[in-house]
């Protein structure tokens, strides 16, 4: 399946999928369907048999109980419903049970006494209003004793109870009455203590009186920085008129303070001479002159003086003319000069109202402050006092109120039981639990769900793939061909495929398929001569796979290399039977020459060139031009080198040895690489420009029933059937 194709549909395949899982996990299936029978069984060994009996017991009620009435109170619920239905509980109520268990007990001897017998007991109401009574035991004697000795216990416990309650209440109640009645009335006298101390009735009148003092006192005193600003701004003489009054007109004169204010005698200088008061007081006239009227006199001032130079061009300063413009001058000026007059006056008086309001709000705010505090004191002591504080009027009300009741439970209820008859059959002799059939198919449907469910979970979790098809669609790149897995001692006996001159066949053709899967790519892709061989991780198999396909296209003609570029851990050598130095370590740190260093193996057509010594710093010479130099080299002298790289995940030297390669073919571990893993690897490749040809399934295992079915083509059993059947008369 090439990459980007479409997804096939389901068929057959899935079939076999299923078996194949199934097959693959048929010991733990057949151990969970063993496991769920074999719980099944113990259960039924191991749990106690259980007998029943169905009683029905006949109601009738006059009156209502405590606990009824206080339902009644408080959901708003008609009396007699809530009566059957809160009686209903009492009566199988687990107090109740154990005293009819205890009554059983004893008759049953000593050796049985207090080990209960019950199981369940459960009362409903029937459509004619009576109890039906469902009684489960474990001994059979039980269901048929048991509804009418648990109406006589049920009967004597309400008795005891309702005595109990009335003198409980009559006794205990009364005294703590009087006890918090005494509380009560020190805790009144506590608080009306604080209250004649500090009159909070006239501090609240006297804090809505001053509450807006705070903000008042605050928007005089920005008001009054406001105009010290401005104070300070016009002590600058080189201010003029025209900017003073400008200066003026900005004023917010919408602050008003009292219409009688104190002026000392430094301001009352200041003030022109028509304004000042004659005894130090001022009063404040509301009118105010308009801003746009020192604007006009400014506006002709500066029109006439434009006019004075124009004329004086024409004319002499001693002109009629001349004397006439001078003069209307001098009036505008003294005229600006008067409405400088009047704004600085209602200036002055503007701070003086501002000072006398600030300084009164000022003289307040103290006394502000001290009814505050006064009423903050107040609400502390008053929160200390309530805040621990004990309801008791609800306290004695809750309690009046339940003696109220238990008298009501003495004289008004009134609740007669009687049992009536069993609905047969009584199962007293034969169990209704534990039923085989129905254990027997629950632990089946157990063992199956858990048989079905956990293979599937486990292939689930299972990241690995083992199938060419599925690896294509998780990584988007082509499946070369598949290397399959044999036994250990096929494998160590034919780890090459020419090995000492036997031959492998099944590996021969393996690797044809890889090679020509190879070459087919050239198509789409650039030319495969420099051809890196990595994986993901170590013991991938990728040294053998980049041999065996070196010896595959050796075999078919071409002068190829195979290159050792593992300078950590290079075993080329090991598997041609060759020297490991001189190598491609020499080459690279020593400038040993690559002719030298390349070396003919027993297969024609084949040279090695092994990883060298182990030198310091050659691994960073694979990043280098030197290595780019020599890959160079090689290309001019063999039409085809294999490339075995190191692992790609944790190393560095197959990402920088990429702009040297032609392609990258991925050896993947089947059933043991996790695709995960392999999609980060392509992700640091692809980073560096990694061109991709394809990957190889190595070490699959051909006998798992999936694999049987995809790959029986591999297999010596189908070419073994196809020659047989070819070889017989006729065919």
């Amino acid at each position: 399946m090439l990459p980007g194709s479409k997804k096939r549909k389901a068929d057959f395949t899935d079939v076999v999928m299923y078996v194949a899982i199934a097959s693959k996990h048929l010991r733990t299936i057949i151990l969970l369907v063993t496991l769920s029978l074999t719980a099944g069984l113990l259960f039924y060994i191991f749990s106690r048999p259980v007998y029943f009996s169905k009683s029905v017991i006949s109601y009738t009620s006059i009156g209502t109980g405590p606990a009824i009435q206080q339902e009644n109170f408080q959901k708003g619920e008609r009396g007699e419903r809530f009566s059957e239905d809160l009686f209903l509980k009492e009566f199988d109520a687990e107090h109740i049970c154990v005293r009819v268990d205890k009554r059983l007990g004893d008759e049953l001897g000593a050796a049985r006494a207090g080990k209960s017998g019950r199981k369940q007991v459960r009362a409903t109401w029937t459509t004619d209003h009576n109890i039906e009574l469902n009684v489960h035991c474990y001994i059979p004697s039980w269901v048929t004793k048991y509804p009418e000795i648990m109406i006589e216990e049920f009967q004597k416990e309400r008795e005891e109870r309702a005595r109990s309650l009335y003198h409980a209440t009559t006794n205990k109640y009364m005294a703590t009455i009087n006890e918090y009645l005494k509380e009560w009335q020190k805790q009144q006298a506590i608080e009306q203590g604080v209250k004649s101390k500090f009159d909070p009735d006239r501090l609240k009148f006297d804090l809505a009186q001053l509450n807006t003092l705070p903000a008042e006192l605050a928007r005089y005193t920005q008001a009054w920085q406001e105009w010290e600003q401005v104070r300070r701004k016009l002590l600058n003489p080189a201010i003029s008129v025209s900017d003073r009054l400008q200066i003026y007109s900005t004023i917010d004169y919408s602050v008003q303070g009292p219409t009688m204010v104190e002026v000392d005698p430094g301001t009352k200088e200041r003030v022109a001479r028509e304004f000042r008061p004659s005894n130090g007081t001022v009063v404040i006239r509301p009118q105010r002159s308009s801003d746009s009227d020192w604007l006009e006199i400014e506006q002709s001032k500066l029109k006439l003086e434009r006019t004075i130079r124009e004329e004086s061009v024409r004319f002499r300063p001693s002109h009629p003319k001349m004397v006439t413009l001078y003069k209307q001058y001098e009036a505008l000026d003294k005229s600006l000069q008067e409405e400088l007059r009047k704004a600085e006056a209602k200036f002055e008086y503007h701070g003086r109202l501002l000072a006398t309001r600030l300084q009164k709000l000022q003289q307040e705010e103290p006394l502000w402050r001290q009814k505050q505090k006064e009423y903050e004191k107040y609400l502390e002591e008053m929160n200390l006092i309530t805040q621990g504080q004990t309801p008791y009027p609800q306290i004695i009300g809750e309690l009046q109120k339940r003696m109220t009741e238990a008298a009501l439970a003495i004289n008004n209820e009134r609740v007669a039981l009687k049992f009536k008859e069993f609905d047969l059959p009584i199962r007293d002799e034969i169990p209704i639990s534990p039923n085989r059939l129905k254990i027997v198919l629950m632990s089946l449907a157990l063992g199956l769900g858990l048989a079905i469910g956990v293979p599937f979970l486990l292939e689930f979790m299972d990241q690995t793939v083992t199938n060419v098809e599925k690896m294509e669609e998780a990584t988007n790149i082509r499946g070369l061909g598949i290397v399959p897995d044999f036994e250990d001692t096929i494998a160590e006996a034919y780890p090459l495929i020419f090995s000492d001159g036997v031959a492998n066949p099944d590996l021969i053709e393996n690797f044809r398929v890889v090679r020509t899967n190879l070459l087919s790519s050239a198509a789409t892709s650039k030319f495969p001569q420099v051809i890196m061989i990595t994986s993901t991780s170590p013991k991938e198999g990728k040294t053998v796979v980049a041999s065996n396909l070196a010896m595959s296209f050796a075999q078919m003609g071409e002068k190829t290399l195979i290159l050792d570029a593992n300078l950590r851990r290079g075993i080329q050598h090991h598997l041609f039977g060759s020297r490991s130095a001189p190598g491609l370590s020499n080459i690279l740190m020593e400038k040993y020459d690559v002719a030298d260093a390349c070396r003919p193996t027993t297969m024609e057509n084949l040279h090695i060139l092994p990883s060298g010594d182990q030198l310091e710093g050659d691994i960073e010479q694979l990043g280098s031009p030197a290595f780019v130099q020599v890959i160079d080299q090689l290309r001019k002298r063999y039409q085809r080198i294999i490339v075995d790289s190191p692992p790609v995940l944790g190393l560095a030297e197959t990402s920088v040895m990429q702009p040297a390669m032609d392609g990258v073919m991925l050896v993947i571990w089947s059933g043991q690489t996790p695709t995960r893993a392999v999609r980060t690897a392509m992700e640091m490749l692809e980073a560096n420009h990694a061109n991709f040809y394809g990957f190889v399934l190595n070490r699959l295992d051909l006998m798992a029933t999936m694999n049987r079915f995809h790959y029986y083509y591999y297999t010596n059993h189908y070419y073994n059937r196809y020659q047989s059947l070819t070889r017989q008369p006729g065919s």
